[in-house]
Order: structure tokens, then sequence, then C-alpha cells
């Protein structure tokens, strides 16, 4: 049996130590130094556009030179460059190609700096938006500098702290997906955090959610726009007592209008979208006046238009150059997403802004009993041996997984992929494998990882 499956069966005073235990071990890590930190973040609020500019033109060249020298990827690649144009500066970024997500696939510890101890960076998996197995490490450094911004940013900036009370919908499988009563949720004391499931959020179920967030005295909720929305939107129209909070922080799905309305209707409170990636090299988020400001000391964010030039501002596909990590540096990392970049000045803050956010939806899943399951990435969080999957869900219990194989893929690789799928829409679902050579692309030339017809049709009656 599994850890997960494991901890799923536990009573629940067990699953509160637990989770107690796992927060004490993410507490210490992010909140390395954190004083020292949020006093420099704190003090770029007031910094000149000119300041901003040449904070990020020294810690560009700081990186891009650190990359050359301690990245074997890099060395190699400027080694390259060099015997056929060896006046090219590394120093400057617009010499260097975009970083394509391909290249980070097939040898990733190439990126690592030879400088640090890979048993003592932190490693996460992730599927990406195109349903591929990704591998990234960080040092220390970097996780407790990104939690420090994260704590000013998008907490302290709209009125919050860490040690408020606070729940968080997310995507770990926390309750088994057949219990039909509650608790659906799990409470960490270390980080005053009580931790919702996702996968269980119904219209019956509602009530339970609800009462959760009021019997615990809960501040403020963060996590999935897809579950928030669902509890908001369920919770009014039940006519259920809606607790009041102080705000509501999204995360991983675009925040549509028709659902801030909503869920700031459902809660008393303002509703704002963060927008970043679990790679570190951007950061940026929403603030009370609906401005979404890019974090200048995360990276360079850039934009790369139809044509394939890059430029700092305008639409177009986001380029990152992240700042923080030298355990494993990403340099003009192309994201996938679709945004638009703006360097004028929006409120009270000099730092550049997200005009749109564009081509992070997914496709949401609606299971037959009225679950709304978003975010289901992590079916491919493992060294699972395919190139690239999508979820197309044809019917409410018909799934059809298609996969383009790699090297090494074997039975053991559906099996597993059929096993995560079916622990977040259920277990009576049929789902079939279509082995094939590649994902069809839309006329963007991207695919969605997930498709959904039973929400388009939902959705777009």
């Amino acid at each position: 049996m599994d850890k997960v499956k494991l901890f799923q069966k536990l009573p629940n005073f067990l699953k509160t130590l637990i989770a107690s235990a796992r927060g004490y071990q993410l507490k210490k890590l992010r909140s390395a130094n954190r004083d020292l930190y949020l006093k420099e973040i704190k003090s770029r609020d007031t910094w000149t556009k000119e300041q901003i500019y040449q904070y990020q033109k020294e810690q560009s060249r700081i990186m891009l030179d650190y990359a050359v020298m301690h990245v074997p990827y890099y060395r190699t690649l400027w080694n390259d460059i060099h015997k056929i144009d060896p006046q090219r500066d590394h120093l400057i970024l617009d010499n260097w190609p975009v970083l394509e997500k391909d290249a980070l696939r097939q040898n990733p510890e190439l990126f690592l700096s030879d400088e640090v101890d890979k048993s003592k960076l932190t490693h996460i998996h992730t599927s990406g938006t195109s349903g591929k197995p990704m591998n990234f490490w960080f040092d220390r450094y970097t996780i407790s500098y990104w939690y420090a911004m994260y704590e000013y940013r998008i907490r302290n900036w709209n009125g919050v702290t860490e040690t408020d009370r606070w729940a968080n919908f997310g995507g770990q499988l926390i309750v088994d997906i057949n219990q039909e009563k509650p608790p659906f949720w799990t409470w960490n004391f270390v980080m005053n955090q009580l931790y919702f499931s996702s996968y269980h959020i119904t219209p019956e179920n509602t009530k339970y959610y609800i009462n959760a967030i009021i019997r615990y005295k809960i501040t403020y909720l963060l996590g999935y726009v897809s579950s928030i929305y669902s509890i908001a939107n369920e919770g009014l129209k039940q006519n259920l007592p809606m607790p009041k909070l102080d705000l509501v922080i999204t995360t991983a799905e675009p925040l549509l209008q028709h659902q801030k309305e909503t869920i700031e209707k459902a809660f008393g409170c303002r509703a704002i979208q963060t927008y970043s990636s679990c790679e570190f090299v951007f950061g940026s988020n929403e603030n009370l006046n609906g401005d979404i400001y890019i974090w200048p000391e995360a990276g360079i964010a850039e934009v790369m238009d139809e044509k394939g030039l890059i430029k700092l501002e305008g639409k177009g596909q986001l380029i990152t150059t992240g700042f923080l990590n030298k355990g494993m540096p990403l340099i003009r990392y192309r994201l996938g997403d679709t945004v638009k970049i703006n360097k004028g000045f929006i409120g009270g803050k000099n730092f550049d802004f997200f005009e749109e956010i564009i081509g992070r939806t997914d496709d949401l899943i609606i299971t037959k009993d009225g679950k709304i399951v978003g975010r289901l990435d992590p079916v491919f969080k493992s060294d699972i041996n395919i190139k690239e999957s999508q979820i197309i869900q044809e019917d409410y219990d018909d799934f059809t997984v298609r996969i383009v194989p790699d090297e090494g893929f074997s039975v053991k690789d559906t099996e597993a992929i059929a096993s995560r799928l079916k622990d977040r829409v259920g277990n009576d679902v049929v789902i079939k494998f279509d082995i094939i050579d590649k994902i069809p692309r839309g006329p963007n030339g991207k695919f969605k990882a997930v498709v959904s017809h039973i929400t388009q049709k939902k959705f777009n009656a």
C-alpha cells in the first residue's frame, strides 16, 4: 500500500499529527531568514522604474555568468556558440536562445549547478500544461526567498498573514475518493491550515465544507478557483449561512469575472488571483485594486510574438529568466502561456504588470454526481515513461487518455495513470488508452492537457 492510501485510512487525529509534522518541516524550510528577506522585499515597494531596471540588469548578468560557469548544459551551449561566433557576449540576455521544455525533460540533471549537492536540493515532479512529466530541483535560498515574497506580496499586501487561520483547496489526496461522509479535510495546527479535499465537492457536500470553515474559525481561503467557486456558488443557491471572510486568494486557474463576483458575494470579501510558475522563475499577484504586478526580484519576464521576436512588453508567449535558483538556473525558458506585459505605470507601484493572462485554463472535469475536478496534472506526476499525454472526458464515466510513449513505456505506466485518474474522478469510470505518435495541436500550436466534452456542453449551452 502506498503512503497516500495509507494516510487516507488513518483516523482523523493521526492525520492531524502527520499533517502538522509535515507542516513543521515546510515552515522551517520556507521561513529561513524570513525577517531579512521581508525587509529587502518591502523596500522595493518604493523603487523607481530606473532602480528596478538597474537591479534586474545586474541580477541578470550575475545569473547568466553563473550559468555558463557552473551549469553543464549552458557551458556546452556557449562553447558551441563561440565556435561559430567568438565575440558573442553571454552576459547580454538578448544573445541567449530560447530554452524549450523538451530540452529540460530530456536531460534535467544537465541543468544542475556543479557547485551544489543534489541530495540537499528540494526535488519536485510536475507534468506541466502538456501532460509530460518534468523534474525540478531548488536550493534552500530559492524556497525561503520565494515564500517571503509570497507572504509579503500575496498575503500582507492584501491584509492577511500566514499566522491567521486559513483553509487551502488543493490537489492532495487526503481523503479516499469513495468516502461519502465528512470529514473531507485535515487540520495542520502548525500552519493554522485546514486542508480541504478538492475531490469531494458536490452539491450535497457543500454544507459540510461551509460548516468546517465556520467551525475552524477560518479567516481566509487559498486554492483552486474551481473548488472555491463551487462552494460559493452552491452555498448561495442553497441559501446556506455563509461565513464572512477577510480574503480569498485563488491559484492554479484563471479567476473569471463571474467566478470573482460569486465568490465575493458568498464570502463578503475581495477575491484576488495569483499567477506564477512551479519553476519559481517568475511570480505575480493581484492586489485589492485589481493590479497584477510582476515580482521584480523573481526574474525577467519577456514575450515572444507571432514572428518569434522577443520583447520586454506587449502580447506573446511568456519567456522567463529566473534570478533565484542557482541550483538549477533557467534562462529564457518558454513556459507556454500567452500573456500581455505592460512596463508602464498602474496603481501605487512602479512594477511591470500583466494586462492579460491568456492560455492558462484547464478544462474542468464534471463527474456524474456533480463533482467538479480541476488540475488533473498530478495524474502524471511521476517517472512515467511518456513523452506527452492528454485526458479526454467523452462522457460522465467515459475517458480516453492519449499517450505518446517514451522509451521503456509499458502496461505498468497505463495502470499507474488509470489508478491515479480513478482516485480523482471515481472508480466506476471506463478509461481507454489511445497510443499515438503525436497529440493533435490546435491552431496556436498547443494542445490542452485536459479536454471535457461534458464541460463544454454544460458551460456553452
